[in-house]
């Protein structure tokens, strides 16, 4: 039996080095390898220029794109951004439907007609299911909202040019003469999006 014992002993002993050799062999390659340096931010200085966060809007693109879906991109960003974001239009998008130049709006849906197609928003409409949107309508159109006679359209375009967008339809109470009254008749005529 010690011959068995022997060639046992020494196979437990082969497979031990091979271990001890392959452990230290592995540290070797770990050791060598470039370690990951904790950067850490330089402390603020007083009147040193601070970079900016980026501000993110969210937009939904439907109808004739090639990759329709919820984007998100810079504040700012206008509609041709998107559509290329998107992968551009398809073969049968009506192009000239859809205003490129204009300014996205956080949390809005850009939705491009297919050729021949009659949009869903007629400008100026006024009927349940078509809104207008006070950030895009111009004045001639916002004169048929009741009580938006054309100084009033006048002073929501300049406001709106001065401002921005409005951010909610109650806004437009910020408009010298449109109080209460004026922006409860007109609350479900109007649009943001």
């Amino acid at each position: 039996m010690t011959e068995k014992t022997g060639w046992r002993e020494k196979f437990i002993l082969a497979v031990l080095v091979l271990l001890l050799l392959g452990g230290g062999v592995w540290r070797a390659i770990e050791h060598s390898k470039p370690q990951a340096e904790l950067i850490q931010p330089a402390p603020e200085q007083p009147g040193a220029e601070q970079p900016e966060l980026l501000e993110l809007i969210t937009v939904h693109v439907v109808g004739a794109v090639k990759n329709p879906g919820i984007y998100h991109l810079p504040a700012g960003s206008r509609v041709y951004e998107v559509i290329e974001v998107c992968g551009g239009f398809t073969g049968e998008a009506d192009r000239e439907s859809l205003n490129q130049a204009r300014p996205l709006i956080d949390g809005e849906q850009i939705y491009v007609h297919i050729t021949g197609e009659a949009p869903a928003h007629v400008p100026g409409a006024l009927n349940s299911s078509a809104k207008i949107n006070i950030n895009q309508a111009s004045a001639k159109e916002l004169t048929a909202l009741p009580g938006i006679g054309d100084t009033r359209a006048q002073q929501i375009v300049a406001y709106r040019e001065t401002h921005g967008f409005f951010t909610d339809i109650r806004d437009i109470t910020d408009i010298s003469g449109i109080g209460e009254t004026t922006f409860n008749n007109i609350a479900d005529l109007i649009t943001i999006y």
